[in-house]
This record gives C-alpha cells, structure tokens and sequence, in this order.
C-alpha cells in the first residue's frame, strides 16, 4: 500500500509511532481501542490499518484484518474527526484498506456496524457492501463487557442491533 494524497489529506499505512495519535482518536470517537462486535472483544489498534494526516495531525483511520482461511478480511474500526468529516477522508480511507485485503488475497470484506450508524451505513453501500446479517439486540449484551456503549446514538435513534455488512473484492 502506497501513501495517497486527498485534498491535503496525506493516506498512509499505520505504523507503530502513530499509536499514540490513534489511541487518542480512538477514545474521542469510538470510546477506545477495545470494540465489542459479534460477542467478542478486539483491540483494533493491534490490527493493520491506514490514517489520514493533515498538517501532522492523525484525523482518520481505519483498521483492518488480513484474510482468513476463506479468503474473507475484516474492516475492524474507521473513525474520522467529526471536524473532518464530509470530505470525502472515510471514503479514501475505506478504498485503501480494500485494496491492501486484496494485495493480500482477501476476495471478501466484512464489517459490523450498528442499527443507528446511518452516515455509515450510507458511506459502506456508495463503495459496494451490502446488508449479509442482522443480530438483534447485539448492543445489549455489548453493554455488558463495555458499558460506556451509548444507549442512543445519532439522530436519536437507540442504538440496539449490529448489522454484518459484505463486500465482494
């Protein structure tokens, strides 16, 4: 994976000097490095994963998991600065962590969001995911190993379910 440019937006691979940076992102936006999704605990920031830099400073990033033995890879985590958002960063940052799972051999890419993540949801289905999965009430349980889960997300809707989206690479 090759570092790209986007509207001063500079895209490269995650190295382990920028974990500092990641780690605070990941704690103004996602409530930390650990995420809870399909029962399980990960932390994302042990994963690969791409930032976008601005003026030295990290304002997006997006995690990501080497193929398994299907052939399938996971975008784990992807965060951008809410002052950063709308320009077209989550976008850059979703198109080169696919292309990394495909240098890898990756020929499909999962991820997990929740039921109220609508700007997401938008984002992941313009670049080719669709709906593969419903897990009704997910988020409750989650609550239980992460309890600073919000109960309300965006847009007021109650944050209840993840949905498993997939994309063909």
């Amino acid at each position: 994976m090759t570092a790209d440019r986007t509207d001063g937006i500079d895209v490269r691979p995650i190295v382990p000097d920028d974990l500092t940076a990641a780690e605070d992102l990941m704690a103004a936006l996602m409530a930390g490095r650990i995420q809870q999704r399909l029962g399980h605990s990960v932390d994302v920031l042990a994963l690969d994963g791409v930032g976008a830099w601005e003026d030295g400073r990290l304002v997006g990033l997006c995690m990501w998991s080497g193929p398994d033995g299907a052939n399938r890879s996971e975008l784990a985590a992807l965060a951008v600065a809410e002052d950063r958002r709308n320009r077209g960063i989550a976008a850059a940052l979703v198109e080169a962590v696919a292309d990394a799972a495909r240098a890898t051999g990756a020929e499909v890419q999962w991820l997990v969001t929740t039921n109220d993540n609508l700007d997401a949801l938008r984002l992941y289905q313009r670049h080719g995911y669709r709906l593969a999965g419903l897990r009704p009430a997910a988020l409750d349980e989650a609550r239980k190993a992460k309890p600073l889960i919000p109960t309300t997300g965006r847009y007021g809707i109650p944050m209840r379910d993840e949905l498993i989206l997939e994309r063909t690479l």
